[in-house]
């Protein structure tokens, strides 16, 4: 059987109860690392689960590096644009998952194509460090 490693989603004050209100808080929301797979849950909200062969790199993320929409420091929960998903609870801890082929996720009831996943977590090293052997 194959062991995975969870990683919390992180959460800031402001954004924890009103998320977990909304069923997509600290408590349903993980990134679980195996050998097999990456699985990304924030509540009802995202799902994916992602073969390992697809990720081509993982890396910690500042915010300041963001580009587009998710520019806004104010965004919390799953936004989507042109293939990215930011999947979070606070603005720190971000790590950016880039996937080869892009991969089939679920944003709540909709299916989308992503190639980037940029996710909140409280152990930003420990998952870059996992999905780098």
């Amino acid at each position: 059987m194959d062991s995975a490693t969870r990683y919390p989603i992180s959460f800031d004050r402001p954004s924890r109860t009103p998320m977990t209100v909304l069923g997509a808080g600290p408590n349903v929301s993980h990134v679980k690392v195996s050998s097999a797979s990456v699985d990304v849950r924030l509540g009802w909200a995202f799902h994916a689960t992602i073969p390992r062969q697809a990720v081509v790199s993982a890396r910690s993320l500042n915010q300041d590096e963001l580009r587009g929409p998710f520019r806004l420091s104010v965004l919390r929960g799953v936004n989507y644009w042109r293939g990215t998903a930011l999947v979070n609870g606070s603005g720190t801890g971000l790590v950016e998952i880039m996937l080869d082929p892009p991969e089939l996720v679920r944003l709540g009831p909709f299916a989308v194509r992503m190639r980037r996943l940029i996710v909140s977590t409280e152990d930003p090293s420990g998952i870059v460090a996992a999905l780098s052997t």
